[in-house]
């Protein structure tokens, strides 16, 4: 009986170890799968890297003082692996980053649940929403924010220059989850610039790390004096309340960035009474450039090339070479005389050129006897005290288009000037990492020595025939 059982036992004995070897290795397939995820022990052998986190980024999501949830958006098949590789080892780095990998497909239901988180931000069929629960912001990215851009003075225009998945991940999460971030508040209700021609602009701000909304005073809407106001090239003037609203802001620190054209109203009383608080002064018609002065201009005489001034938001740029703008057409602007003790300095000034009356310009744009002449200021900063002791920035610029046009910034430093003036302006430190962006394209294989190579390739057989030579003379001899 005991010889029976144990000609059975031996008979499924090998079954029996095949079913314990493949238990034990999906055991341990699962058990390595899931210690992959926590702690993202997968080598990184893309040819850029493209997976691994500079120290910055660890300390970012490390130190994340909220949690943060991050839905990864694929149109089916078409799943970006280097940014799943990255979101899985951002997930490895603290517990308060977690991430779902879905499509609108299989959850159509998701972006109504989103909805309110992202106020007029656009979820895609392919893009990244990071929300974060605690503070109720959200963003999203897509293809375009992984892009890194720079200005090739060849081609006078922007380039692709890498991926920058890291850095746009790392400032949208720091974004997300700070108590308080960079916000500027666009005025309303004045005529100002609609929100049809601040699109673009908007979009380049919030890429950049800022909250960006609209303010109308007369509705009601709180302003404070740690938001940047923008005033972009009013039309109507302010109500005596909204003056003494905008006086009581700057008083207490409120910074504002203004623009002006040409063919606004010259008069303006109240607006023009702010700006003279803060140092500036309008001046009515349109700069054109002597057409001898050929750096002055380009291709029109209305189509400034401004000089930049060394100041402190430009200081940077200047030492960058980036000062490359185009105005299409501005208005003149000078330093109010109040008495004040306001500090004014000139950001942008024109070339030779005078002033003339925009009515005047439609007709002719030759200089009559008597229009002023000589060089304009285009833009002005302006640093003044505020009563309780705190310090008030303001800046105004004679051409609105250099901040809002995509096109003038393709094709000049245009981004790049508004960059530096809201971070200039703002009383918050602006949330910029500095990470490199990694390469786009793998380098071409580059030989240094080519007569190297070609030795080898010819050495390579010649040794395989005289190695064959004498086995072959042997067999031979057999």
């Amino acid at each position: 009986m005991k010889t029976m059982k144990h000609r059975r036992f031996r008979r499924f004995l090998p079954l029996i170890i095949t079913l314990g070897i493949l238990l034990l290795s999906a055991i341990g397939v699962l058990g390595m799968d899931e210690l992959e995820r926590k702690r993202a022990l997968r080598l990184d052998f893309s040819f850029n890297s493209v997976t691994t986190q500079s120290e910055q980024t660890i300390k970012t999501v490390q130190n994340l003082r909220h949690p943060v949830h991050a839905y990864a958006l694929f149109s089916p098949g078409m799943e970006d692996q280097a940014l799943l590789g990255i979101l899985g080892r951002l997930s490895a780095l603290s517990p308060k980053f977690t991430y779902t990998v879905t499509s609108l497909v299989q959850d159509p239901m998701l972006v109504n649940t989103l909805s309110s988180k992202l106020s007029d931000d656009q979820v895609t069929a392919d893009s990244l929403v990071l929300v974060c629960e605690a503070t109720g912001r959200a963003r999203v990215l897509n293809m375009y924010n992984y892009l890194a851009q720079e200005f090739d003075p060849n081609q006078q225009s922007y380039v692709l220059a890498g991926i920058s998945y890291e850095k746009s991940i790392a400032e949208a999460l720091l974004y997300i989850t700070l108590d308080q971030v960079p916000r500027i508040r666009l005025l309303t209700g004045h005529g100002e610039i609609g929100e049809n021609d601040t699109a673009y602009m908007e979009s380049l701000l919030k890429g950049h790390q800022f909250e960006v909304s609209h303010v109308n005073l007369l509705t009601g809407d709180e302003l404070l004096p740690t938001d940047l106001l923008m005033i972009l090239s009013p039309r109507i003037d302010l109500m005596e309340e909204e003056l003494k609203i905008l006086t009581d802001f700057t008083g207490k620190g409120g910074s504002i960035l203004i623009t002006t054209d040409y063919n606004d109203p010259d008069s303006l009383p109240r607006f023009d009474a702010l700006y003279r608080q803060m140092g500036f002064e309008r001046l009515p018609g349109i700069v054109v450039a002597e057409a001898s002065d050929t750096m002055a201009y380009i291709d029109n005489p209305l189509f400034l090339t401004p000089y930049m001034a060394m100041t402190e938001p430009t200081a940077s740029l200047i030492g960058a070479g980036q000062t490359r703008l185009r105005l299409p057409g501005a208005r003149g602007l000078g330093i109010a005389k109040t008495g004040g003790t306001a500090t004014v300095k000139p950001l942008l000034t024109s070339g030779a050129a005078y002033l003339k009356r925009v009515e005047d310009a439609n007709v002719s744009l030759a200089r009559k006897e008597g229009e002023p002449e000589g060089q304009f200021t285009l833009a002005l900063l302006s640093d003044y005290p505020a009563p309780d002791g705190t310090r008030a920035r303001g800046m105004i610029i004679g051409n609105s288009a250099i901040l809002l046009d995509s096109w003038l910034h393709q094709v000049t430093y245009g981004g790049q000037f508004l960059l530096h003036m809201v971070n200039h302006l703002s009383v918050h430190e602006p949330i910029q990492l500095d990470i490199a962006p990694k390469a786009l394209v793998r380098e071409q294989l580059q030989i240094r020595s080519p007569w190297l190579a070609s030795l080898i390739l010819i050495a390579l057989p010649l040794l395989v025939v005289c190695a064959a030579v004498p086995v072959l003379m042997s067999r031979k001899r057999r």
